[in-house]
């Protein structure tokens, strides 16, 4: 039985699901992000988290390689963890030291540890689900990855050009700074391309797991063996 593998999965749909709904409605409507603030943002979180729980829960249900991966997992979990304090101790650090400007160094930094966090949580799914899937879908997944790749790299450098003056403007004027910084955020609309690949991905990955089929490891090179060897002419035994 597959049962915790299977739920793992499904969370990952939905939480893929509203991301994707979400990203279309804005980039459709450009009106004000269809969930009130940050909701949705928490409810990714959350679903990352709980499948990567039931992941944890159920890697008993499935063989060796599916039990390295959710060891992988948990190391990409864990980088993508390290790369959102990396971004955040910065600017919490000028945030509250209103007399030190940010340096244009520490600005990139948090710019490239955002686009590295934003990056390494496609990842993770990745490492997740490929090994579930067949060829089709795991070109799928690389077209996500790809389609993640441009988004995550304009969000960071954007990040990293404005970070002095969002900082100013959220020691003198906080309310004005959510207007500022609304250009960034609807960048990551342009993640719904992503999102809704990774949704066809882990929903064929479901699909294949409910059907019993195999799972295939990445092909490894063995060397050949050596023939045995045979004793010269007139050295054989008697």
């Amino acid at each position: 039985m597959t049962i915790n593998l299977r739920v793992s999965l499904t969370i990952f749909s939905i939480g893929f699901a509203l991301e994707a709904g979400e990203d279309v409605y804005y980039l459709v409507t450009g009106s004000v992000r269809l969930f009130a603030g940050g909701l949705l943002f928490a409810i990714g979180i959350a679903a990352t988290v709980l499948g990567l729980l039931f992941l944890t829960i159920g890697r008993h249900e499935w063989n060796e390689l599916h039990r390295d991966r959710v060891r992988s997992a948990h190391w990409t979990f864990a980088t993508v963890v390290l790369l959102g304090v990396a971004a955040a101790l910065p600017v919490a650090y000028y945030l509250y030291r209103p007399g030190t400007g940010m340096p244009a160094w520490a600005a990139l930094e948090v710019g490239a540890a955002v686009a590295g966090s934003l990056f390494f949580t496609f990842i993770l799914y990745a490492v997740i689900v490929y090994h579930l899937l067949g060829r089709a879908g795991r070109a799928v997944l690389v077209g996500a990855l790809a389609a993640a790749v441009p988004v995550c790299g304009d969000v960071g450098w954007r990040v990293s050009q404005g970070l002095p003056s969002y900082l100013l403007l959220a020691r003198s004027s906080p309310l004005t700074l959510v207007a500022v910084v609304e250009p960034i955020v609807s960048l990551l609309s342009y993640m719904f391309l992503a999102y809704l690949l990774f949704l066809a991905a882990f929903v064929a990955a479901h699909r294949r797991v409910a059907q019993g089929a195999p799972v295939r490891s990445p092909a490894r090179w063995v060397p050949p063996s050596a023939p045995p060897s045979s004793p010269p002419p007139g050295r054989s035994g008697a």
